[in-house]
């Protein structure tokens, strides 16, 4: 890992609030490879929203690439974050509402209940 590179990137974060979207995703991308605790939630769920501004960009055929990044950045995270179930939830309803709006819903993931496993459950559901 390219240390100058990381170091860039933090501090490029520090003005988080000028930064594009792309740009944006491009640092957590960076750092959850460097810090998965800290930046893999922040990763899913900027593909998340990333993913409905695409279709505003004209970029829709990246869109399922974004909700499949989501998806699989919430996986990885450590099933005792709390953050963990929520995160996983958000990118696989996105995901799943993605495949359903584009009439493919029999490819969808498995339902809320196996999809979130047993964190969502304990927090009401929400």
């Amino acid at each position: 890992m390219n240390h100058d590179m990381v170091l860039r990137t933090r501090v490029l974060l520090l003005d988080e609030g000028r930064l594009s979207p792309m740009v944006e995703l491009r640092a957590f991308r960076l750092m959850a490879s460097v810090s998965p605790a800290a930046y893999l939630p922040k990763l899913s769920r900027a593909l998340v929203a990333s993913s409905s501004g695409l279709k505003r960009w004209a970029r829709p055929e990246l869109w399922p690439a974004f909700l499949e990044e989501a998806v699989a950045a919430a996986e990885r995270m450590d099933v005792s974050d709390p953050l963990r179930a929520d995160v996983l939830f958000e990118a696989r309803d996105a995901h799943q509402a993605h495949l359903r709006a584009v009439g493919r819903p029999s490819e969808a993931l498995p339902g809320p209940a196996t999809a979130t496993g047993p964190g969502r459950a304990e927090h009401g559901g929400q």
